[in-house]
Parts: C-alpha cells; structure tokens; sequence
C-alpha cells in the first residue's frame, strides 16, 4: 500500500518536480553571475560585506520567494487533481487509518520539496562561500533554513485549503495561511522564530482537520483547538509587531526649542495637515515670523540673507562662521540597542598623508570567542588577526564581546575607532590608523552598566558623542580624554523614548519624549543646567 502511494504520487507530481528543478538551477546561474559581476564591479569588494552586514541587503533574499512558489505549486499539483476528479474521498477509503494516508500523503510533497530545497541550498551556500567570509555565511544558512521553513508552512497551508470540504473554511485556512507567510517572510530572523517550527506543526494537524472533514468528522481535541488558537495569538502578536516596525507612522506633536532671546523655552506645536501653532508655554502664541525671530540659532540663514549678521546678543556677537561650527547634534533611538546580526565592521584606516578617509579592504569580525579581520583577496588576514589578538591578550580582553559601538563610514573627517564592552564590562577602544592597530582600555565610571554609546566624529572636535546607562543615566563623553560626564535628564526611559541633543554658540539643548510627553532641557556650554520644562 505504501509502495503504491509513493508510486501513485511520483507519477502525478514528476513533471512539475522536474520543471521547478529546471528553474532551481537556471535562478541559481543568474544570482552567481549577478554575485560575480557586483563584486567585480563595486570597489573595494568589502563594500558588499558592508552592504550585507550594515545596510542588511541580502544578495540571495530574493531566493525566497523561489522555496515558497515551490512549497505552492507542489500542493496544487499534488492535490488540486484529486480535488477536480473528487479523489480526494479515495484517500480516505485507503486500508490505512486517516492519519496515517494524510501522513504520508504530505510525507511526499514534504519530502520532494525538502531535495529541491537542498538542491537550491547548497547552490546558494557554494555560491556564498566565494565572496563572503565564515560570519556571513553562518547566517545564509540560518536564513536559508527559514526558507525552507516557509516553504512547509506555505505547503500544509494550501493543502489543508484544497482538501477542505466546505469551501467557507477553505477560504478562511487559505486566507490564514497566506497570512502566515507574508507575517513570516522578512530580511532578519532570530530565535524567537523558532516558535513557527511549532505552527508548522500546528498547521499540519490543520490539514488533518481538513480531511476528517470529507467524512463530516472534524478534530476534537482540546490540545489541537488550544494549540491553533494560541498559533492565531503568536501571528496577531507578530502581525502587531511588523505594523510598529514598518508601518507606524512617527508624529512629532511637540518641537521645542530655547531662545537666547526670551530666555525661556519656545514651542512649535503640530496638529497635522500643515496646521502649527507657536508660543511660548503658558504666556503667549504668536506667528511663525515672531517663533523664527526667537531662535537666531536656528534660523541664522535667514538672517544672512537679510544681512542681519553678525548677531550681538548679551555683549556677544555671533556671526555666521561662529553659529556654524557650533552646529552639532546626537540623536538617539530605542531601535539603536538592537544589534546588528552580523557583527561585521569595515576596519577604517586613516593615512596621515591623504587628505580624506578611503572605505578600507579590511572588516573586523566580532565572534563568540575572538575577532577576525577580513580582506577580500586574501579572506581571513592572519597577519593583521594575530596582531590584533596579541593586543587582546595584553590587555587582557574576555569574552564575548557584550556590545561594540562606532560609526561605521569613511564618510567623516577622522576616525576615533570602534568602542566595545567585553565580558566584564571593561570598556575598550579599537581602531587603525597608518596601517597599525591601537588597542586601549577606556575608563569610566565603574557603578554604571553601559547599554549604550553614540561616537561623532565632527570637526569641533569637543564631545566625543554620549553613553546611557541601565538606570537611563546620560553621560557626555569628552573627546580628547573620553572622561563621562553626567546630566541629569529627569523622567528619561531610554528602553522607550527618542532622544535628540543639540548644540548652538550658547547652550546645549536636549530634547527627549516618548510621544505622550514632551521634555527639554537645556544647559549652558560648562552642562549646567539652566532650564527645563515639559509639553504633553
């Protein structure tokens, strides 16, 4: 009996396995030449390890749309013909208990698009391996494995919708199912994606639902029911999740700014459709003309066109050279923490002797237990790896590495390298310059818990960019001796609100909400704090 369903299904579904094969080859020649013919192009190459690691342009993502179509079209060849000829009831007529032919029915299909899918992954992981180093293509196969993955899912989907016997529930397990799948495709997956493993399985006692339908019998069980319902409460969870990622759409009710004018702090309101309000909070509204007159600093080009430069304010003048070399700002994000999924970095390398910063060859690799550098030509550079592991060891570095920070461009006037915190929460700084690596401790308060640190690179060359601590604690980093220094920004949350600092010749302006509040606070040019105030 099983011989024959084996034999029964080959000879049904051999054509269409045979011409999805013929695809799989001919879409796998055309990603290697468009591979080959990118990183001969792009220069330096390890701009495309920059692209993959930073940017999260996947060359090969596009592939997985080739393992859903397959997991489609092997259901809808494999059952649509027992649905047309009414078969379907056949299979349920088998010698065999109902489980056990559905079972082995899916077995097939499974089984088909388990070589094609593997036909296709070691093409992509061969490919792969050419142009990408070790930490890349650990994650192709992670992501690759998801493929495969959705391609199940798509499969059990669409079968359980074409053996329904009541075309309402059909279309309800088909319109889930795709559901499913465009919640389920995306660029990065983590570990809380394995819980689609467990729908997978879900979805395939789904299916069997739908076959005890064509005997007007349905499961009953209080496990299935209890399952697929906490399965519609993951996907709703992650449906939810994609709309804040992608979809939400951000709204600033509130700019607030401080005027070197008025001495107080002055507002922009915003209620949508290019509808504004300006004031000052609790004393006054006025028009745009009098908001920008508040703010010289701000609007200090308009200003130069009405030849109203230099500016004197308090016995200090202010021209236009002066307002825009203060000019800086840091901004800051929740989304920030996230970290990237490939801790891969280009390795900057500034020459003393050329006046701007060339994207380097070489990546600095952040692993479990060590750190590689790269270059395209050679793959992994022993000779930079053991000088740079040799300065790890000296300065007795452990790890993991917990996070790295930097500012990962060659598009900025010098260098300050790369921040990273090892196991024990030693901060240490890493960077190259002239061709030689520098690897040294960076002293900080040791009663903080770093979660975060922002590096500017900018040409005043005064603050080195700022830190965050687990009790939400902002520190201004100094550039020259990288010394933290405190300020206090009071009913700041840094897992939930967005930050900005600002700087002009007077003050140094931080603005923080979490779109229900409003706060800024300012502080004079030594970070006393001079005033502060909050909207809602």
């Amino acid at each position: 009996m099983i011989n024959s369903i084996i034999k029964k299904e080959w000879l049904k579904i051999k054509f269409i396995i045979l011409i999805l094969f013929i695809v799989s080859i001919c879409v796998l020649i055309n990603f290697y030449y468009d591979l080959d013919f990118l990183f001969s192009t792009v220069e330096p190459e390890s701009m495309m390890w920059y692209r993959f690691a930073t940017l999260k342009q996947k060359p090969y993502e596009f592939l997985s749309y080739l393992f859903f179509i397959i997991g489609l079209t092997i259901s809808i060849f494999q059952f649509i013909p027992e649905k047309v000829n009414n078969r379907i009831k056949i299979m349920t007529h088998l010698p065999i208990s109902l489980p056990k032919s559905l079972f082995l029915h899916l077995f097939i299909g499974i089984f088909y698009i388990f070589i094609l899918s593997l036909i296709i992954t070691v093409g992509i992981v061969f490919i792969t391996y050419q142009y990408y180093p070790y930490e890349i293509l650990i994650v192709t196969i992670k992501d690759i494995c998801f493929y495969f993955l959705g391609s199940i899912i798509i499969y059990l989907g669409v079968s359980s919708a074409i053996i329904e016997k009541k075309p309402k529930i059909s279309a309800i397990k088909l319109f889930i199912s795709l559901l499913f799948i465009f919640i389920f495709h995306k660029s990065i997956f983590t570990n809380i994606d394995l819980i689609w493993i467990l729908i997978s399985v879900v979805m395939l006692f789904i299916t069997l639902d739908s076959f005890y339908s064509i005997k007007e019998q349905r499961l009953e069980s209080f496990l299935f029911k209890f399952f697929v319902l906490a399965s519609l409460l993951i996907v709703v969870f992650f449906s939810y999740t994609l709309y804040i990622n992608k979809y939400k759409h951000e709204f600033n009710k509130y700019y607030i700014f401080y005027s070197p004018i008025t001495k107080t702090f002055v507002y922009q309101k915003n209620f949508g459709e290019h509808r504004f309000e300006y004031g000052i909070k609790g004393v006054k509204t006025f028009d745009r003309l009098e908001y920008e007159s508040y703010l010289p600093f701000v609007y200090w080009k308009n200003l130069d066109i009405q030849k109203k430069l230099p500016l004197k304010i308090e016995n200090e003048t202010f021209n236009k050279q002066i307002i825009k070399e203060s000019r800086l700002s840091f901004s800051y994000n929740p989304t920030f923490l996230k970290k990237q999924e490939v801790q891969m970095y280009p390795l900057i390398n500034p020459q003393s002797k050329i006046g701007i910063i060339k994207f380097p060859e070489e990546m600095i690799a952040i692993n479990d237990d060590n750190i590689n550098i790269y270059n395209f030509d050679d793959g992994l550079d022993k000779n930079m790896t053991k000088e740079l592991n040799k300065l790890l060891l000296s300065n007795k570095v452990t790890f993991p590495i917990k996070n790295i920070w930097g500012k990962a461009t060659n598009m900025k006037p010098f260098d300050l390298g790369y921040f990273f915190l090892d196991s024990k929460e030693k901060l240490f700084r890493v960077n190259k310059e002239n061709n030689k690596i520098y690897l040294d401790e960076v002293k900080y308060p040791k009663d903080i818990k770093i979660k975060f640190i922002k590096i500017s690179e900018n040409k005043k060359r005064e603050l080195a960019g700022f830190a965050i601590d687990s009790k939400s604690f902002f520190y201004i980093i100094d550039y020259k001796t990288f010394e933290f220094k405190k300020i206090k920004l009071n009913n700041f949350d840094y897992k939930k609100m967005k930050l900005l600092f600002i700087s002009n010749p007077k003050y140094y302006l931080v603005r923080y909400t979490d779109e229900d509040k409003y706060y800024g606070v300012v502080f004079n040019k030594s970070f006393k704090k001079l005033d502060e105030d909050n909207f809602e």
